[in-house]
Parts: structure tokens; sequence; C-alpha cells
């Protein structure tokens, strides 16, 4: 009888258990992948199945249902883009007068049929030259140069004394007075066919600080021959995927009075006022209206809200235009927000157009990243958990940052495929509280009302049972 009040009891506890696990309903579907470390792009499809706007309920699992580490990547990628240009560059002998330094430039004017041509060349003056004496530095002309400084790239003739050069590098704007920028050690060493070159000084200098640049060689500068030197500068270009954009298209609203009011005694204001509802939940960052071939230049006036109940919310109040331009069609550009995720939305135009218009809500989103870290047991499934109250706060992230610290990852992009599930598996468009969640908490109140009926059953029979006298 006890095996039978336990095995009983396991059973109920176990589907207990098993009511109160959350569902996970699989959303996309990746069949082939090579590679561990993977990433996909996620659009706004995503949000018409979760519950959360930051996509907390989202999972991914491989082909036995295991949940597999993975994170969101809000970040955008930055690409780095490298600029070079030729410098000019003039040898200064040893004891050389300070007239060399000023005088790095020739001119000459050319008459020919009433036209007068002058051309300017900066060159070292050959009569200010010994050319018999040793170089005791060069200076670097960057005084047309109108950008920052990043780096120096120093070619010269190698032979065995220069293979090794130390420079000292300081800069001016006059050629008198020079402050010292950095010193760096320059190297171009060949043995068995292998080549060592690090030819680059590292300036950082800002937009014009230094109109002229000196490099004086500490070691290795007997009988060096510079070829040439080249500025490089080097800018990071952020590669932000194109916008995620979407349209909506709404319906006449009933109420054609503006839902802007300061007051109860406001007087009313006639409009004309189209209201618009959206399947998901993404962040938006960016709207735009779209008016077709109507002219239009006028006020307008946008609300929001998050539920039917709820009071308009204003979100933006200007002036919008759509007119012909040509034969092209232009309009005012989107309008920037701050990471809406209301599903109502209402638009107020002038009334005159009530019966003219019939505008287009286009929802703009940038997109995200989702990557995770895969096993060998594909095809991996992209889900949404869809019990309200199984929604935690998400670790998976935390045990990610973990696997890959300290790891030099090259993420490989993978496609899905849509399962497309009915929207009414999904808490967000079924009721709040799912039938999982109801279903548990019936049969824990039957659980406590069979307790309470065997105990009271059991004092009754106490109560009623003989007793016997010693």
């Amino acid at each position: 009888m006890t095996c039978i009040k336990n095995y009983c009891l396991g059973s109920f506890l176990f589907w207990l258990s098993a009511i109160a696990a959350a569902d996970v309903v699989p959303v996309y579907q990746i069949d082939q992948a090579s590679g561990t470390y993977l990433q996909t792009t996620l659009t706004h499809d995503i949000y018409r199945y979760a519950a959360d706007s930051h996509l907390n309920d989202l999972v991914v699992t491989d082909q036995q249902g295991n949940k597999l580490p993975h994170r969101i990547n809000n970040a955008i990628p930055v690409n780095e883009r490298t600029h070079q240009a030729l410098l000019h560059f003039f040898p200064v002998a040893v004891g050389a007068p300070p007239e060399t330094l000023l005088a790095l430039s020739s001119a000459s004017i050319k008459l020919d049929d009433n036209e007068i041509s002058v051309s300017v060349e900066k060159t070292i003056n050959e009569q200010l030259i010994d050319k018999n004496a040793p170089i005791d530095f060069y200076v670097v002309d960057l005084s047309d140069t109108r950008t920052r400084a990043d780096k120096l790239i120093v070619d010269w003739q190698v032979s065995e004394t220069n293979q090794y050069l130390e420079v000292e590098v300081s800069g001016t704007n006059d050629l008198t007075n020079w402050s010292a920028i950095t010193r760096a050690t320059l190297a171009q060493l060949q043995k068995y066919g292998q080549k060592l070159a690090r030819n680059k000084i590292n300036l950082n200098l800002a937009e014009m600080q230094y109109a002229y640049v000196r490099l004086k060689f500490l070691r290795g500068g007997e009988q060096l021959q510079l070829t040439s030197i080249t500025l490089e500068n080097t800018d990071k270009v952020a590669s932000a995927p194109a916008l995620d954009s979407w349209s909506v298209s709404g319906e006449l609203a009933e109420e054609q009075e503006s839902a802007l009011r300061s007051g109860d005694h406001s007087p009313v204001v006639n409009v004309a006022a189209w209201e618009f509802t959206r399947d998901d939940i993404t962040p938006v960052s960016q709207f735009g209206i779209q008016l077709g071939t109507l002219m239009y230049g006028d006020s307008i006036q946008v609300f929001s809200r998050s539920l039917e109940k709820k009071a308009w919310q204003l979100v933006h109040r200007g002036i919008w235009f759509n007119a012909q331009v040509g034969n092209e069609w232009q309009q005012s550009d989107a309008i920037t927000i701050n990471q809406n995720t209301d599903t109502q939305w209402r638009i107020e135009l002038n009334e005159l157009v009530r019966t003219k218009a019939e505008p287009v809500l286009v929802f703009h989103h940038q997109p995200e990243t989702l990557q995770f870290i895969a096993n060998n047991a594909a095809p991996f499934k992209i889900s949404i958990e869809t019990d309200p109250a199984q929604h935690k706060q998400n670790t998976s992230a935390q045990i990610f940052s973990q696997l890959i610290n300290g790891k030099e990852i090259q993420w490989t992009q993978v496609n899905f495929s849509e399962l497309k599930p009915g929207l009414g598996s999904f808490a967000r468009h079924g009721l709040q509280i799912s039938w999982k969640t109801i279903l548990f908490w019936g049969f824990l109140i039957i659980a406590v009302g069979v307790l309470i009926g065997v105990a009271v059953r059991l004092i009754g029979q106490l109560k009623n049972s003989p007793t016997t006298d010693p």
C-alpha cells in the first residue's frame, strides 16, 4: 500500500513539474552550419512572437532540445580604413645655415600670350647645400596637410650599416623652435629569404599641430638614403547594416477630435485621424509616413499606446510635407524616436484631407545579431518560451561571455528558414495567464482539497474508534 501511495505521489509531482515547465515554440530553423561560433541576423519578425522587447524569452536549441549559450549583439561593427599620402622631405647637412630651412621652395613665373602662370615647387636650394657634409637630419613638410597625422612610413635603401635605425622625432611651426614628439626604432632585416620590416613611426598629431617634422637618426644614419616618406591615417568607419523597414496600414478613426488636450476645458479641435495596430513589439528607432501622391504641407501629430485602455501618448508634433519635385515625390525625413515598443498608433493631419489621404506608417529598426555556440547536433532552432511566468533574467549571455572570454573568434554567418508558427501559440497573442499555469493551480487546489478530505476522514475514524481499558 505504501509503494502505491509513493508511486501516485511521484506521478503527481512529475505532472506538476511538466505543467509548470515553459513551452518552447520554434520560430526559425538552421538546417546546416559549419563551425562552432555561428551568428545570424534578426529582423522585426522575431518581435511578432516574443513577449519581451529585450528578447529575454528567446532561446536557441539543438536537435535534442538542449539550450545553447547565446547572446543578442547590438553593437555596430567598426571597420578600419587607411589613407596614405606621399610627403616632401628635405635633407639638412651638418652645419647648414638657418637659411637652408627657410628656403624650402622656389618659384617660377612664365609669360605667354598675355597669360601668366606661377608654379611653386618645394625643394632644397642646391646653392645652400654642402654636398660633402654628412646629413644632420631630415625635415618632413606637413604644411600642406590639412588632416591629422597618425603615422609616418619611412622607406630607405638598406645596407649593412643601416638595417637598424633609431630616430628622434620633433615638430615645429617656425623651423626654429622644435618640440619633442617621440622616439622610435626602425628595422629592415633580411636573412635566408625571410624579411622583417618595421618602418612606421607613431606620431598621433592633431590636425595642423605642426607644419614641419624633424627626423634625426641617432643610430644607423651613416650614408642613409631615404627613398620615400608617407603619411598614413587610419579612420574607424561604422559599417551598420541597412535599417529593417516595414509598413503598416491604418483605418480612419472613429474619434475625429484631437487626442491632444491641455485640460478638461480646452476647446475641441477637429482633425483627420487614422489609427494603426502592428502585431510586433519591435523597439522602433525611426518612423515615417507615406501619403502617396497627395500634396501635403501642414501640421502632424503622432500618438502611441501599448493597450487600448490606456490614454494616447504624444510621440511627435511638427510639420510634414509630401510634394512632387519634377517627376519624383519627396517627403520629410524619417522621425527619430526612443525605442518605442507600443503596438497602437494614431496619426492626426489637417481635417481637410480626411477624405483624400490614406496614410501608411513606415517603421525602421536596427537589426540585431544573434550569436550562439553550436555543437554537432544540428538542426538548430531559434525559439520563444511562451509562458510569461517562466520569463527569468537571461543568464545565457553571462555564460556565453565566459566561454568566449580572451578568445579571438571568427563568427560564421548562417541563414535560417522560417517555420511560421501560429501566433495563437504565443502568450502575448493569447491569455496573459497560460493554460498550463491555470492547470497547474487547478491541480494544486484539487490536491489540497484531497489532502484536507483525507485528514478529516482520519480524524473522524480516530473519534469513532473504540477505546480499550487497560
